[in-house]
């Protein structure tokens, strides 16, 4: 089992470029944000995909990281609408995709594959045998399920060197 770094990621959301830019000014090591589609929070303020290039390109400048989250369950219609989404996210080079559907993920591993995925939290994932599946799926990074408790944190972590949120 590899050792992970002891200082945790200071991870901040962001709904407006304002609000990215001042996470990232005052510290935040990441932040996530979404676009009008296909993100949890669509109701809420969202990114253009110019907007997000922007941002993206100010995080890495400053030595951060930027991840785009694409987390709600896509209808068989809308598969090609996230694959388009997925070529021009491509092009912007987030540093994570965090994804709910298994479709999402079946078509970046498959199509995207430069690009990396974190598993949602949407996705439920709440112990370590979830955990193992995410990571043999090829997932980097599992956002457990937030009811997850400190102790059962601790036995997942004992039981994989996968990265969690």
């Amino acid at each position: 089992m590899k050792t992970h770094p002891k200082k945790p990621e200071l991870l901040a959301p962001a709904g407006t470029i304002q609000a990215g830019l001042t996470a990232i000014d005052a510290g935040a090591d990441a932040i996530y944000a979404g676009l009008s589609r296909f993100n949890a929070r669509e109701r809420g303020p969202n990114f253009t995909l110019k907007e997000l290039a922007t941002l993206t390109a100010y995080a890495h400048r400053h030595g951060r990281k930027l991840y785009v989250t694409l987390n709600t369950l896509i209808k068989q219609v809308e598969i090609p609408d996230v694959a388009v989404m997925l070529t021009e996210l491509l092009a912007i080079r987030p540093d994570a995709i965090i994804v709910q559907d298994l479709g999402v993920l079946h078509l970046i591993q498959n199509h995207f594959p430069e690009l990396t995925v974190h598993a949602s939290t949407q996705m439920g994932i709440h112990n370590s045998a979830g955990v193992l599946m995410a990571e043999a799926m090829g997932v980097k990074r599992v956002i457990l399920e937030r009811q997850v408790t400190y102790e059962e944190i601790a036995a997942i972590r004992r039981k994989t060197d996968m990265e969690l949120e």
